[in-house]
């Protein structure tokens, strides 16, 4: 069920993004090479700026990923859409402990030069929840919201 559930959720995501996003914004040079060296195989490309940096959405090996570059043509980070069954144990069980009956709303890893960690979002019966969960199964900076 958690599986479906997140499936919907990528797809439903992966679609509103292209329909409301804006013209290219033709990144620079630097951007463009680097984006090419790591990512070769993306498709379905959209980019847009924000703030200083040129956001970048697209598909690869059937996920959706968005990833951030500075003006220099760096890598800034980049987020992930994955499955929850695709988390390292550690995440899985951290959040399936806290949170037995919860349903897995969609699940995101973030790399950045913090290193890696992973972005959930959870519902129960009474609470939507978003959390940060480390690679070891520590969770941090839980959101609560108004269900």
């Amino acid at each position: 069920m958690k599986k479906i559930i997140v499936s919907l959720s990528l797809l439903l995501t992966a679609g509103l993004s292209t329909a409301f996003a804006t013209d290219d914004p033709n990144p620079g040079e630097k951007v463009l090479a680097t984006f090419k060296n790591e990512f070769l195989t993306a498709q379905n490309v959209v980019w847009t700026k924000e703030n200083n940096y040129d956001k970048v959405s697209f598909v690869l090996a059937s996920r959706r990923v968005i990833a951030y570059f500075n003006p220099e043509g760096e890598l800034e980070g980049y987020m992930r859409d994955i499955f929850f069954d695709q988390l390292p144990l550690a995440v899985m069980t951290a959040v399936d402990k806290k949170y037995p009956d919860a349903v897995i709303i969609d699940v995101r890893e973030v790399n950045n030069s913090n290193g890696t960690n992973y972005k959930v979002r959870l519902e129960s019966k009474s609470k939507k929840l978003s959390m940060r969960v480390s690679p070891e199964g520590n969770i941090d900076e839980v959101q609560r919201f108004v269900k």
